[in-house]
């Protein structure tokens, strides 16, 4: 009986030993659910720049210039010289490229000056009133250049052409639509004769 207990006692004790943690350490590990989340740490140091963006949307125009030099003697203004109207070249809004659709009014202008050769071409080039005084001026000069340039590749020799400009000075009509404007947004084509009293 005694022998029994004392068997009893050391296989207690064994499995006692055989619990304990291994490798040294000296407690228990307990794992319990997680706790809550910590105080976010300090910010870290600033990264690098990124790549430049896109260009911003352009800013108003600036205050107008000084003005400029008069500008041409209109083309009926030539002395001794009869004219006729004979057609308007029409252009976009604030631009002074010849139309697509204008090209067959060149071919027709300089296909009366071949059959017609006693004739000069006259072409004055207009604004709308939109914009100023100064820049309307200008932008009548560059239709005028591009009518003549125009006319001078279908054939037309320079010094059967004279030109003028008058900006907004001569509208042809004063109500604030489109369809008023397009019609100021010209070239008129004259076409001009010595008068018989000359």
């Amino acid at each position: 009986m005694k022998r029994a207990l004392l068997l009893s006692v050391i296989a207690l004790f064994a499995v006692g030993c055989s619990a304990r943690p291994i490798g040294g350490e000296t407690g228990w590990k307990i794992y319990g659910p997680a706790g809550p989340q910590g105080v976010a740490g300090p910010a870290g140091p600033q990264g690098p720049m990124g790549p430049a963006g896109g260009p911003g949307m352009a800013g108003l125009q600036g205050p107008a210039g000084p003005m400029g030099d008069a500008g041409m003697a209109g083309a009926a203004g030539a002395a001794g010289m009869k004219w006729t109207t004979f057609k308007d070249i029409l252009f976009d809004f604030d631009r002074s490229n010849l139309r697509g659709n204008e090209q067959p009014e060149i071919d027709q202008i300089a296909a009366y000056l071949r059959e017609n050769p006693n004739f000069t071409v006259g072409i004055d080039g207009h604004a709308d009133p939109r914009g100023t005084p100064v820049y309307n001026q200008a932008l009548s000069e560059r239709r005028v250049s591009t009518i003549k340039s125009a006319l001078m590749k279908a054939g037309v020799s320079a010094d059967r052409i004279l030109s003028g400009a008058f900006g907004e000075s001569r509208l042809k009509c004063n109500d604030k639509s489109e369809e008023c404007w397009q019609r100021d947004r010209r070239v008129e084509v004259l076409m001009g004769t010595k008068s018989a009293s000359n």
